[in-house]
Formats: structure tokens, sequence, C-alpha cells
């Protein structure tokens, strides 16, 4: 593993951790860069107050216990880039995001997930 892989992938986990372990939005949106871009299916959030507005949003729209359900099922990193999916037991069955790390800073983003709707 190369020093911008091994860096890359730090920054990614720190990420994680930071919503795994409810540390809030503040310290989620903390490995951002002020510049950053978060693109989603239906828009792109930019800099670090959209893209705390967009978490805000996305972990109150949580099903309840989504947090402890949460299951990191892959991650890879190829020097500045990191890819992830993950699920959220019977409720959130995929969702994927792409990272890329600049000078230990998330610089751009994508998400997506499946969501299945309760009927």
């Amino acid at each position: 593993m190369d020093l911008a892989t091994s860096a890359t992938e730090t920054v990614v986990r720190h990420h994680l951790d930071a919503l795994l372990e409810r540390r809030g939005v503040a310290a989620i949106v903390s490995d951002y860069d002020p510049d950053a871009r978060f693109i989603t299916e239906d828009r792109t959030y930019r800099g670090t107050q959209e893209i705390h507005e967009f978490f805000d949003g996305f972990i109150a729209a949580l099903p309840a216990g989504a947090i402890e359900h949460f299951t990191l099922r892959s991650l890879r990193v190829e020097r500045d880039v990191a890819y992830i999916t993950w699920c959220v037991a019977d409720d959130i069955p995929l969702g994927t995001d792409t990272f890329v790390v600049d000078n230990d800073k998330i610089v751009a983003q994508t998400f997506a997930m499946h969501a299945v709707v309760a009927r």
C-alpha cells in the first residue's frame, strides 16, 4: 500500500467512525475540504455548509436503529480514490459512496442508496 492509498483510507475510516460513533454532523463534515463537492442523484452539494445540511437531513431520515445495523460491505482504495458499499439491515440493502481525497480532506464524493419503502 502506498502512502496516498494509506492516507485516503485513514480519512474515509475517520469519516465513517464519526457517523457510526454518533459524534455529530460537525465531526462528520470536518473531513471535507471547504470547497468539497458531494454529488447525489438529486443534486450536488457545494462546500461544507451545504454538505452539513445534507447530513442533517440524511441522519434525521434514517430508520430507527440504522446506525446500529450499519454494515460496511466493502472498502476499496486506489491512491486518492476510495469506494465503499454498505447496507443497513433490510431497510437499506445497498448504499455506495466514492470519495476523492486530497491533502487529508475529502474533496469530492458521490452517494447513492437503495432504501426499501415500508408498505
